[in-house]
């Protein structure tokens, strides 16, 4: 299922934004539309206020329905997405959709089906979208891909083997992708820092019993030390758009000034 507020066929410059509906996709997807970029967004659920957002600024907006767990779903909006790019010249892609669960230390075992869905989130449909925008875009003269990481993917946080091996995975294919396109694409795994988002919720409502350092996360949102998604996502959008965007295939917002 889809919903289109404008035309999008014909864009010099195009976002492709998963996870959208809430959290610092929520804050990148609003950010955009404000600032008139055309926007496509694969989500879950619709948002009413992006197409409001989309209507106010005049700016081409699809939003696409879609489960990223689902294999043949994933496929047909990825179509829906490629589509749609064949005359941009500079597409980006921001890959954000992502789960933290299963949160738990390996001697309290998660279902399979929790595992699963954690990769295919965090891992699998990335890939797969993000190959699929690379092969559809060759013609074009200025591509980036922006994959949202974490610092879990970098170090070994306890309660967190799930998360921290598929953050792990998305930083290293980020890696071989750049080592493959060299200067015919930019892509960057980009850690956002710890942010005030519904993710964070889930975090703290964990048993310390299998999340070991809940504490610590507890301590920063009592401390209000926090990002805000709107602050974040004003950054990473102007990071993706900035020069030194991909000098680094493996970095982190909080190094950078915007």
């Amino acid at each position: 299922m889809q919903k289109h507020t404008a035309n999008t066929s014909l864009i010099d410059r195009l976002v492709v934004l998963t996870g959208a509906s809430r959290g610092l996709g929520r804050a990148l997807a609003e950010q955009c539309l404000t600032q008139g970029v055309a926007l496509i967004t694969l989500n879950r659920s619709h948002v009413d206020e992006l197409d409001q957002l989309a209507s106010t600024h005049n700016v081409p907006l699809t939003q696409i329905l879609v489960d990223l767990n689902d294999r043949v779903a994933v496929e047909q909006a990825t179509k829906q997405v490629v589509e749609r790019l064949s005359q941009v010249q500079r597409p980006r892609l921001i890959q954000n959709a992502g789960v933290v669960t299963p949160v738990t230390v390996a001697d309290h075992p998660a279902s399979f089906l929790d595992i699963e869905q954690a990769y295919l989130t965090n891992v699998v449909t990335p890939t797969f979208l993000s190959n699929h925008f690379l092969a559809a875009t060759a013609h074009a003269k200025d591509r980036r891909i922006m994959l949202i990481s974490s610092g879990a993917g970098r170090q070994a946080v306890p309660g967190w083997g799930v998360y921290c091996a598929t953050k792990a995975a998305l930083d290293r294919y980020a890696e071989v992708v750049s080592i493959e396109q060299g200067t015919r694409a930019r892509i960057v795994a980009v850690a956002p820092g710890v942010i005030n988002t519904p993710m964070q919720e889930t975090i703290r409502s964990t048993n310390s019993k299998r999340f070991p350092v809940l504490d610590r996360f507890v301590q920063l949102h009592q401390q209000g030390a926090l990002a805000q998604p709107a602050q974040v996502a004003q950054q990473l959008l102007s990071f993706i758009e900035d020069d030194s965007f991909g000098l680094k295939t493996i970095d982190d917002i909080r190094q950078h000034e915007f």
